[in-house]
């Protein structure tokens, strides 16, 4: 009895052993076949216009089939996807997953705008009706918050990957409530690192029709409700003008203020822009988007 007891459990063992053998087999498998989509996936982007589904399964693809491989997730996100929007083969606006290069680990999403003046651009702050309140502390500055289908902050982490791995030029698209459009035009933007507080290191040369509001920031901390890093003295800009921004002492924008619906008493506290509409009138409409210009 004993001996077939035990003749029992070894027959059972081998079961095991099998069975385990069989699964690492197709766990290389699958790790191949992942390989071999992405090859795949790759050379479609390359000769055709991809669709809203196929980006939406490479997201997948990368963001949860692959997690638990570092170093596979690694090598297929910074060889295989476009390192800005400008580099995307798809010709539709839409949410995109991009990786700066080179230096620059991790990629992320972003959203793409490919109808404005020839597309390639990256919407780096998007709003339009106040529905995403901007009054936020460091944190949430640094890493974004909102939907990017709709209003939000890309985060200003990324905003240095993209503007320190290749030479930006930003536009800042502004409506007021009459239904006037402006847009102010900087050459070469750059927002230095968060060692450095993310400072405004470059704007470049300035053109458009809304008036420069921004050059003056140039060389200035980025300054949040619970980050003071501007030049106000003991007062801290950001808690008296409502917003995360490039103060000075304090600003002649504020696009990241409070969401207000056109003129008002209060002064300067809203989404303003000084150089059009001035300091007591609340925009409806902000837009800031980069593109690699090299």
């Amino acid at each position: 009895r004993t001996l077939g007891t035990i003749e029992s459990m070894v027959v059972r063992q081998s079961k095991v052993i099998s069975t385990l053998q069989s699964e690492l087999e197709m766990t290389s498998l699958n790790v191949s076949h992942l390989l071999s989509d992405s090859g795949k996936i790759y050379r479609v982007q390359q000769t055709l216009a991809t669709t809203e589904i196929l980006n939406d399964f490479i997201i997948q693809l990368v963001g949860n089939k692959v997690d638990a491989s570092g170093s596979f997730r690694q090598l297929l996100v910074s060889r295989e996807f476009p390192s800005t929007c400008a580099d995307v083969p798809e010709r539709n606006s839409g949410v995109r997953l991009i990786h700066p290069q080179p230096g620059f680990k991790d990629s992320f999403e972003a959203f793409c705008d490919q109808e404005y003046e020839g597309g390639g651009w990256t919407v780096i702050q998007n709003r339009y009706d106040g529905s995403v309140h901007f009054y936020r502390g460091w944190n949430e500055f640094e890493n974004g918050f909102g939907d990017l289908r709709g209003e939000f902050w890309l985060g200003l982490r990324k905003i240095h990957e993209l503007t320190y791995a290749k030479k930006h030029e930003l536009h800042i698209i502004l409506e007021d409530f009459e239904g006037k459009t402006v847009v102010a035009k900087y050459s070469d933007f750059r927002v230095a690192g968060p060692e450095e507080k993310y400072t405004l290191k470059s704007l470049g040369t300035f053109s458009g029709d809304a008036g420069d509001s921004l050059t003056s920031a140039v060389n200035m901390k980025f300054t949040t409700l619970d980050a003071d890093n501007d030049t106000h003295g003991p007062g801290n800009c950001a808690v008296d003008y409502k917003g995360g921004w490039w103060y000075t002492a304090c600003h002649e924008s504020n696009l990241n203020g409070l969401y207000m619906k056109g003129k008002v008493e209060v002064f300067a506290t809203m989404m303003c822009w000084k150089a059009f509409k001035g300091y007591n009138y609340g925009l409806k409409r902000s837009r800031m988007m980069i593109r690699a210009s090299q």
